[in-house]
């Protein structure tokens, strides 16, 4: 009887926990690289996004991550932060008109002066939040504790308020720059009053009665603080009109003995009286002609009003203080600058043919996953079969 040869043990196949690791392993990858990749698929030429200011007018543009863009913009070079990567120097910018949402990541020639940046930007536009640098960004730059300030006159305050869509403020500065205030950021409004501060020098004046009566003489409504907080001079308000200040401070002055030196403890000055308020945004409206705000919890001075030969303090009308708008000098807003991770770095210089090996690679772990996902998919049927 012939013995039967055994054909060949067969093949064993691989575990299929082996191809589902390997395909999630891929699709992660896939997922990670798919910036570059997407990235290498953009026109070889930038995208024109004009000024800085003007892209970031309405605040942080949410179309913009892995774009091959170009930007205007002013460098924050007191600010700038320089890392050293093997030979490379590598300088990150703040770029002033984005606040803490727009930075560059330029790379330095050798023999390039320190901080000298062009204010043109090409290259990768990518959002802050997801780089790997991101931590190191957010703490230099927040560790600067950088102020951004700007100032605005009463015109555009007045088109601001008038144009309002909401509780915050879009402002031009006195540049022509514009910036948005939010509805609960604090504005400072400079406000010349109409009362002039007079100050008569207690060397001068042996007692606050003497004082007191010399502007008295002037025959103005006038204001007598209770407390002097000076000890060199007295203070006093007055209903005196910015013409005669100067011919009012001549008749006080009538009499003195001359001075022995520079010393405000001696004669008499006449001066204007301005007050700032700093006030959230939502609480200042325009109500007819006049600029008016919620007074809060300011403790600024309200200014005067007149009843009969004095000044008394003013007293809020619902809570609110109203002025001409003649009357405010300027707007401030001054707010401190934080990295913002919705905000962007142009990575300057890196186009999308930089990326040439993206495609390669992500076509290659495609083709793993997909071989990985039949085979899972065989396993099953033939399970289930």
């Amino acid at each position: 009887m012939d013995e039967i040869e055994p054909g060949p043990r067969p093949r064993r196949r691989r575990s299929p926990i082996i191809d589902a690791v390997v395909s999630a392993l891929g699709i992660y990858l896939l997922v990670t690289m798919w910036g570059d990749f997407h990235y290498w698929l953009q026109s070889s030429e930038p995208v024109d996004l004009g000024s800085a200011a003007t892209l970031f007018e309405d605040g942080v543009p949410d179309d913009l991550d892995e774009s091959y863009v170009i930007l205007r913009g002013t460098p924050d070079i007191q600010h700038a932060a320089r890392l050293k990567v093997d030979s490379r120097v590598v300088s990150y910018i703040r770029l002033v008109e984005g606040g803490g949402s727009l930075f560059a990541a330029a790379k330095r020639r050798e023999g390039q002066a320190r901080n000298q940046f062009e204010g043109v930007y090409a290259g990768r536009m990518r959002r802050l939040g997801k780089l790997r640098m991101y931590p190191w960004i957010e703490s230099f730059f927040n560790a600067e504790s950088i102020r951004q300030s700007h100032e605005a006159d009463a015109e555009s305050l007045v088109a601001a308020l008038s144009e309002r869509s909401g509780g915050g403020l879009q402002l031009t500065d006195i540049e022509g720059k514009p910036f948005f205030v939010g509805a609960d950021e604090r504005l400072g409004l400079v406000v010349s009053l109409p009362d002039a501060q007079i100050q008569l020098g207690r060397s001068s004046f042996s007692s606050k009665k003497r004082a007191e009566a010399a502007v008295a003489e002037l025959g103005v409504p006038y204001f007598s603080p209770k407390k002097q907080t000076s000890g060199s001079f007295y203070r006093f308000y007055a209903r005196i009109p910015v013409v005669d200040r100067e011919a009012a401070q001549e008749r006080v002055s009538v009499g003195l003995e001359p001075a022995p030196r520079v010393d405000v403890s001696y004669g008499v000055s006449v001066l204007p009286t301005t007050a700032t308020y700093f006030v959230p945004a939502e609480s200042i409206s325009l109500q007819g002609s006049a600029i008016t705000v919620v007074y809060g919890d300011s403790t600024t001075s309200k200014g005067f009003s007149v009843e009969g030969d004095h000044l008394v303090e003013r007293s809020l009308e619902d809570g609110q203080l109203s002025f001409d708008p003649a009357s405010i000098r300027r707007a401030l807003l001054e707010r401190v600058v934080t990295v913002d991770p919705n905000g962007y770095l142009i990575a300057v210089g890196e186009t999308p043919s930089s990326q040439w090996m993206a495609p390669l690679m992500w076509g290659g772990v495609l083709l793993v996953v997909g071989w990985n996902l039949a085979s899972l998919a065989w396993w099953w049927r033939r399970r289930r079969g």
